[in-house]
């Protein structure tokens, strides 16, 4: 294979991928993945960097039963918020499903950890 074939060739292969990686992303949550916080924030917010369309939010904590959480809006926006969700001591796993715009399903997950001696968090308290 000459080398002119050889990199049409490469490039075919990484174009797919290209696209495959495109898809809609979180672009910011609030509070952020990881914090720690005093008490449950008054309301959760996840941006995507393009639109979609969230579909199913629950929360894991141990010794708990997965619970689904409410969010706004419902149908395709950069931005959801959900109210109050009531985290309980400890870890607390916010799983979300969505849909990007070109039909393909993205999911992640935001670890907030509820601990009554951490110092509050501007914005967060109940």
């Amino acid at each position: 294979m000459s080398g002119r074939r050889l990199i049409l060739a490469l490039i075919a292969l990484v174009l797919p991928a290209h696209a495959v990686l495109a898809h809609t992303t979180v672009a910011s949550t609030s509070p952020q993945n990881g914090a720690v916080l005093a008490a449950s924030p008054p309301v959760i917010e996840i941006s995507f960097r393009a639109p979609a369309n969230l579909t199913s939010v629950v929360v894991v904590a141990p010794g708990q039963a997965e619970r689904k959480l409410e969010f706004t809006p419902k149908g395709s926006a950069t931005s959801f918020s959900i109210p109050h969700p009531a985290l309980v001591a400890g870890r607390n796993e916010i799983q979300w499903k969505a849909l990007s715009r070109d039909g393909h399903v993205i999911n992640g997950s935001l670890v907030l950890t509820i601990d009554a001696t951490a110092k509050p968090v501007a914005g967060t308290s109940p």
